[in-house]
């Protein structure tokens, strides 16, 4: 899995705003109407969209960004999840806080491309005290 920063900004968005956290993963496809071919085919893409969801919500648990959250693997590839009132740590909200203004993360995004570093949790807090010094002096 590729790491997506929009994908995390959005995750902890909607934990701070109290939306659920996995509406974007669609309903397990059911093998209705439709040949095995097409079946497999949509039950890979909900698998993928899952999956990605999944690891994205690992990465914010791992460094103790959210909590509230658990991701379930099974030796089968089964991914579940555990909510218990989901919510952001300080770090989570610092973090947030961070990449929260669209013209400040587009800052950061483009400084960080252009440079060609890559982004991480680290590198985000550092180019963030940057981007906002930017953005307030093209006011």
């Amino acid at each position: 899995m590729k790491r997506d920063w929009d994908l995390l900004r959005k995750q902890l968005t909607d934990i701070e705003e109290k939306h659920d956290v996995l509406a974007d993963i669609p309903s397990e496809p059911r093998w209705i109407d439709q040949t095995e071919a097409e079946y497999s085919r949509q039950y890979e893409e909900y698998h993928t969209i899952k999956g990605r969801i999944a690891g994205h919500l690992e990465l914010l648990i791992d460094d103790g960004y959210v909590d509230g959250v658990q991701v379930l693997r099974g030796a089968d590839g089964h991914i579940a999840f555990g909510l218990s009132s989901p919510r952001l740590t300080m770090a989570g909200h610092d973090l947030l806080d961070t990449m929260r203004s669209k013209p400040v993360w587009e800052n950061i995004k483009s400084a960080a491309q252009s440079k060609g570093i890559e982004l991480t949790f680290e590198t985000i807090k550092m180019l963030g005290t940057w981007a906002l010094k930017q953005v307030i002096g093209a006011s």
